[in-house]
């Protein structure tokens, strides 16, 4: 094999790939990205045997083949080169050539065979989505991902379709953020599975927010196409809880904030918490809501700020981060608040004109 190739572009092409590749895995191959030529192009694949990143990229093909090479290795000579073109090839033996300008550098490999397959969905066919509408689903949500390894079926974003909607939810068992949309979803589908956290946030690195996505499904995995991407992922196994019926139902009680005014309360009372009395008091009561924070060896904060709330006096208390994540992702000029009393989860969603139901962001209260 051997490619001639502008180093910025494969240097691009190194650096989307590389972040699956895990520097401590006990098979060797897995530190490498595996490199093949196609007509005009060289497609560059690593994995961490769970989730597979794909890339090609142009460039001129001198000889046709395959090679793998350490992405760290690579990545870190291809940074420190010369802009311009250059010739990456095989030599016997397994020895990456890499030659730019007056430097010439030779990398010890190992065979392309030893590279795991990776999973091809030639037989299955596609769903096409608007690259704009999962970017902002999972934007929305992902934050919400549980990172607790032994609660393992809520470490992945549920992704949902059904009756013509797509919905995406996420929750860490203390929060739950759902977000859906009917734009352009196919009539007459039903999907259910779980993706792991790991594949949403490479997605979310990798959408340029331009074009289609087209998303294959099986029993056990799932790919994403896109651009000159493909993403492959095993899905978690398990059951997502019933969110459904997470959702409070029977809560009575509303409030209309003005979004960027609550987020900047929100943020002046995080600064008088710490990790250990991490929660705010919110005190409901016509017309106005005082936010307290009282932490030991700390000190007290109180704000009061005019909101529409026209309901009986109301307190309760929350994680300020929680509030802040639903914050920042909500672009309304209102937020509503909708509560029930001081032990039941709190429901915050956007509002125009009137509450508007396709992204929703349960917070559990503290107990005060």
């Amino acid at each position: 094999m051997r490619i001639t190739i502008a180093r910025q572009d494969l240097l691009d092409a190194v650096n989307k790939v590389k972040t699956v590749v895990s520097p401590k895995s006990a098979l060797p191959i897995l530190s490498h990205i595996l490199m093949e030529t196609g007509e005009s192009q060289v497609r560059l694949t690593a994995t961490d045997l769970k989730i597979s990143i794909e890339c090609s990229v142009d460039c001129t093909v001198d000889e046709p083949g395959s090679l793998t090479v350490s992405s760290q290795r690579l990545s870190s000579i291809l940074s420190e080169l010369p802009s311009g073109d250059l010739v990456l090839g095989l030599a016997e033996s397994n020895v990456v050539t890499l030659k730019a300008g007056k430097t010439d550098t030779k990398l010890f490999s190992m065979s392309p065979e030893e590279f795991p397959p990776i999973r091809s969905f030639g037989n299955v066919e596609p769903i096409i989505l608007d690259q704009v509408v999962l970017k902002k689903l999972f934007s929305n949500t992902s934050f919400a991902i549980c990172s607790d390894q032994t609660r393992y079926n809520l470490t992945g974003l549920l992704f949902e379709i059904q009756g013509g909607a797509l919905t995406v939810v996420a929750t860490d068992g203390r929060r739950m953020t759902l977000c859906s949309t009917t734009e352009n979803i196919p009539e007459g589908l039903s999907i259910k599975v779980i993706i792991p956290g790991k594949m949403i946030s490479e997605l979310e690195r990798l959408f340029t927010g331009e074009g289609d996505v087209r998303l294959f499904f099986d029993e056990t995995q799932a790919a994403f196409v896109f651009d000159s991407n493909r993403l492959v992922t095993a899905l978690i196994e398990g059951t997502f809880p019933n969110y459904d019926m997470v959702i409070p139902k029977k809560h009575d009680k509303e409030a209309y904030i003005s979004t960027s005014l609550f987020m900047e309360a929100i943020r002046r009372t995080r600064t008088m918490t710490n990790d250990k009395f991490n929660s705010v008091r919110f005190i409901f009561n016509d017309g106005q809501l005082t936010l307290r924070v009282v932490t030991p060896e700390v000190g007290e904060y109180t704000e009061d700020m005019s909101v529409e709330y026209p309901g009986d006096l109301l307190e309760i208390a929350f994680n300020p981060d929680f509030i802040l994540d639903a914050l920042r992702h909500i672009d309304t000029e209102k937020t509503c608040l909708v509560l029930k009393d001081g032990m039941s989860p709190g429901l915050l969603k956007p509002f125009k004109d009137k509450p508007l139901d396709n992204y929703l962001n349960i917070v559990m209260p503290i107990r005060i």
